[in-house]
Formats: structure tokens, C-alpha cells, sequence
């Protein structure tokens, strides 16, 4: 699976190279922008390829920033969790059981609780 999608990304990547390759003329033309604030009016010369890779990276990092945000959160919550079981472990009484030799130990469970914290 991991063949598959790392030859398709190249195939779209390689799509894509071709189609600004073939287009560089057009991304490279200024385009004139003006706007009118009323009290200040503003033209100016922008190349094509700025007026599309500005937003298409805004938007990236956008996203990016959401998805961030989401992950840390979430992160968080679990983090919160795994200590307060970990307090509950540690608060809960232990309960020795005899085996069949008549030795006290601690049950299965809680060893292998007390190996992973």
C-alpha cells in the first residue's frame, strides 16, 4: 500500500511539474491590480504566479493551524487521563491473594501495572 501511494504522489506531483512547466510564460505576465479606498487609490503590478501561490499557502497554514489545534487538544485530554488512572492505581488498596504454595503476592494485574508506570 505504501508502494502504491507513494507512486501515485509522484504521478500527481509529476502532473503538476508538467502543467507549470508548460504554463511558465502565463505565471510569469504581471497582472495590474488597483484598489480605491476613497481617500487613497492604489494600482500596482503583480506576477500571476504570487496572485495564486499567496492564498494557496494562506490556506495552507490555516488548515495546518486548525488541525494543530485539534491534535494538541486532544493530546492534552489523553495525557489527563493516562495520570488520572495512574492516580487511581495508585490510591486503589492492594489485594494480596495466596497461591498454592501459601505465599502472599500481588495479583498478575497489578505487576504488570507497576512494570509499565
Amino acid at each position: 500500500m505504501r508502494l502504491f501511494k507513494l507512486i501515485t504522489s509522484l504521478i500527481i506531483l509529476g502532473l503538476v511539474g508538467v502543467f507549470v512547466y508548460q504554463n511558465l510564460a502565463i505565471w510569469q505576465q504581471p497582472e495590474s491590480l488597483k484598489y480605491n479606498l476613497y481617500l487613497i487609490n492604489k494600482s500596482f503590478n503583480v506576477k500571476i504566479y504570487i496572485l495564486v501561490l499567496v492564498p494557496l499557502l494562506t490556506g495552507f497554514f490555516l488548515g495546518l493551524t486548525v488541525l494543530l489545534k485539534f491534535h494538541f487538544k486532544t493530546r492534552r485530554r489523553l495525557k489527563l487521563e493516562r495520570k488520572e488512572k495512574q492516580q487511581a492505581q495508585a490510591s486503589a488498596p492492594r489485594k494480596p491473594t495466596v497461591d498454592e504454595a501459601g505465599v502472599a503476592s500481588v495479583s498478575a494485574q497489578e505487576s504488570e501495572a507497576g512494570k509499565e508506570g
